[in-house]
């Protein structure tokens, strides 16, 4: 059985991509994780430690998800495959770097192949989904206690209770988890998904399952949810002309569809999530569809009206905002354009609360890069920061930038060699003195990636550089930091058993 996405077919039984209107990109980049930001002190004389090696089996493979921490700094997170029977485990990793594998699925009734992550209560225990496994092989939710016990809390059977839970899931403070499935639901064969909720004491409960049509379909992501217990999100597809649709849930599973793309002016393929503000308006960008068929950035309102606040022509305004938006104080919105500007190289932009557009950076795909796929983030004197994928010496991507409220951009160093890295496509975090870290999945001097950091001058500090062997290769997600000034990450190869690792680069503060 196939489902079709965006013009591509893939097999339910393979995650699937996240498709570009004229392309699809491999399912594998669209699995890479980012890890939460941490701040810290600036430190120098870096040597990195292999928390842990991802060998298969018995230690799982493809750490597709990342980890979340405990008080006492404990991380916890999945893994896809590896373990006893190759269908992934639950594991915890301690602050010296001992990993205890607290559970290895079988791939039967208990659940196989988790591809997100795990949430924590007070009490210890994680919860989880896996895409596979189960009665039907059409995922589970499960529950890990700290003593390593695994309980199935659902089984889902990849008919009207929905199957292949990609995205896991959230929890409120009484203990109930919401989630969505990619496929199932009452929608017969095949199916385009649900959102579920499953209380504390086991009751399963389907708040919506999704018809195909007017209702959307496909919700690949999972949910965001409001203090009052009502849940936002979008499909990626279906809707009244298929273009995928903003909807929201209240606490009885009354869905709302918000708005409805057409795929005409008002935009088409909202890839990106939503962000919402404190009167509840959602705001998020469609990656075409317009006036110029180049992309939107939208505003839906608690009524489900629909505001274009800006339509990209594909000219000097940008085209293609296929990453989503950020907000600050005033109601200003900030985003970059992957193509358009002068030289159809991507942009920078900004959107006021009347939806006027303001071109703050340009991009040459000289020294200050090209083709910005990732977002910006903000610091509190309004500098915005990101990565280029491509321009810079050798077409390998400019690095990280920085552009000031002046709109002046200082293109910190290149990566124009193996030394110094290539191809950041992970963004960056930033620490109290304003240093940025982040890493790139190539250069160095065996080519296999390498941590950076770049001091608020732009002088850039290789960290550490990957061998391609024990200590890992290729880190396309970014890095976290803890009180102490370590940084923590993932390698998507390398290692003993070619996994991946899981590892930790610090000692050594100024």
């Amino acid at each position: 059985m196939t489902i079709a996405q965006d013009g591509c077919r893939f097999p339910v039984t393979q995650q699937p991509p996240r498709c570009k209107k004229r392309a699809c990109f491999s399912w594998l980049a669209c699995a890479i994780v980012a890890l939460t930001i941490a701040q810290a002190q600036a430190q120098t004389a870096y040597s990195e430690t292999v928390l842990h090696n991802f060998a298969s089996p018995p230690k799982g493979a493809f750490p597709y998800a990342g980890v979340i921490s405990d008080s006492a700094g404990n991380l916890y997170g999945t893994a896809n495959s590896g373990g006893a029977a190759n269908a992934g485990v639950v594991y915890k990793v301690d602050t010296a770097g001992r990993q205890t594998v607290l559970y290895s699925f079988t791939g039967g009734a208990d659940g196989g192949n988790p591809y997100g992550g795990v949430v924590r209560d007070a009490a210890g225990n994680l919860y989880g989904t896996t895409v596979y496994g189960g009665a039907a092989s059409s995922g589970v939710v499960f529950k890990v206690d700290s003593s390593g016990h695994e309980t199935v809390l659902y089984t889902f059977s990849g008919g009207d209770d929905g199957g292949y839970p990609y995205a896991g899931v959230i929890r409120d403070s009484a203990g109930n988890l919401y989630g969505t499935t990619y496929a199932g639901g009452s929608a017969g064969y095949g199916g385009y998904g649900v959102v579920f909720k499953l209380d504390a004491a086991g009751q399963f409960t389907v708040l919506h399952s999704f018809t195909g049509g007017a209702a959307g379909g496909y919700p690949y992501a999972g949910v965001i949810r409001d203090s009052a217990g009502n849940l936002y999100g979008t499909t990626s597809l279906r809707g009244n002309a298929q273009w995928g649709v903003v909807y929201s849930l209240d606490p009885t599973g009354n869905e709302t569809v918000l708005y409805s793309f057409t795929g005409e002016s008002d935009g088409a393929s909202p890839y990106a999530g939503v962000i919402r503000d404190s009167a509840g308006n959602l705001y998020g960008t469609a990656s075409s569809g317009g006036t110029g068929n180049m992309g939107v950035v939208y505003k839906v309102d608690t009524a489900g009206h629909e505001t274009v606040l800006y339509s990209f022509t594909g000219g000097a305004d940008g085209g293609y905002p296929y990453a989503g938006v950020i907000r600050d104080s005033s109601g200003n919105l900030y985003g970059t354009a992957q193509q358009g500007g002068t030289r159809n190289l991507g942009v920078i932009y900004s959107v006021n609360t009347a939806g006027q557009e303001t071109v703050l950076y340009t991009f040459t795909g000289a020294a200050d890069g090209a083709a910005p796929y990732a977002g910006v983030i903000r610091d509190s004197a309004g500098n915005l920061y990101g990565t280029t994928l491509q321009g810079g010496i050798g077409n390998v991507g400019a690095g990280v930038y920085k552009l000031d409220p002046a709109g002046h951009e200082t293109a910190p160093p290149n990566f124009p060699n193996a030394p110094g890295g290539t191809n950041p496509y992970a963004g960056v975090i930033r620490d109290s003195a304003g240093n940025l870290y982040g890493t790139t999945t190539g250069g160095g001097p065996a080519n296999a990636g390498v941590v950076y950091k770049l001091s608020p001058a732009g002088q850039e500090t290789v960290l550490y550089s990957f061998t391609g062997g024990a200590d890992g290769r290729n880190p396309y997600a970014g890095v976290t930091r803890d009180s102490a000034g370590n940084l923590y990450g993932t390698t998507l190869n390398g290692g003993t058993g070619k996994w991946g690792v899981r590892v930790r680069t610090g000692s050594g503060r100024t």
